[in-house]
């Protein structure tokens, strides 16, 4: 009776071990991935030119109205211009084209504590941007986008996932030739790079309210 006790008492306490163990990895990687995740305004917030498109869609777009942009940005969005967006956060199906997804251990954190986002609508947000503005139109409308948001360069380097995304091949689009971006011709009609390249593509359905250079503001007018 006396070794049977011991033995249930030292189960009990081994079991008690691992389970402070196995909360006390919880806790450090619900840190860590917090942080991490944090990291990403940081960037923003260290950028020159970020912080202020940020202010400046605060101050020149209405209360309440929704903003077109790529996914990433969309905690930003709300957080800092307190505008609403799309969609804010990966889908797991393209949580691949994050490159933090890389990383074991944030990938194994991501799927414990990470807030995932529709598929649904990062994928609607990827034809957006490569349709020409007369099909993308309709979709935004749906949603109803009001503004948009694009960012130089970081737009332009992640075209590639974004054309994946919404099943093109983004060679067709853009081209890369000693550090310079070019659309292609038919790129030429994909809304993102008329956005990105407004100066010689003159997107039809936006009206530029803000460029600084880094980011850029339209307002949709739908016909």
């Amino acid at each position: 009776m006396k070794k049977r006790f011991w033995r249930s008492k030292w189960f009990i306490i081994i079991l008690a071990i691992i389970a402070l163990l196995v909360a006390l990895i919880s806790v450090v990687l619900r840190t860590s991935f917090i942080e991490r995740e944090d990291a990403v305004l940081e960037y923003f917030s260290q950028q020159e030119g970020m912080p202020d498109a940020f202010a400046q869609l605060d101050q020149l777009t209405l209360p309440g109205s929704v903003v077109l942009c790529w996914w990433d940005y969309g905690r930003a969005v709300r957080e800092w211009s307190s505008r609403e967006v799309i969609e804010a956060y990966p889908s797991r199906d393209i949580w691949h084209t994050v490159g933090s997804s890389r990383d074991p251990w944030h990938n194994f954190a991501a799927q414990l504590f990470g807030k995932w986002g529709s598929s649904e609508r990062i994928h609607d947000l990827a034809k957006i941007f490569l349709l020409p503005e007369e099909q993308a139109l309709p979709i935004m409308k749906r949603y109803n986008v009001s503004y948009a948001l694009v960012f130089t360069p970081e737009d332009l380097q992640k075209f590639h996932w974004i054309a994946e995304i919404a099943g093109y091949n983004s060679s067709e689009y853009l081209t890369l030739t000693d550090d310079v971006y070019q659309p292609t011709m038919l790129g030429s009609q994909a809304t993102l790079l008329r956005l990105l390249f407004d100066d010689t593509l003159n997107p039809q359905w936006f009206t530029k309210l803000f460029d600084n250079g880094r980011g850029k503001i339209y307002s949709v007018d739908y016909p």
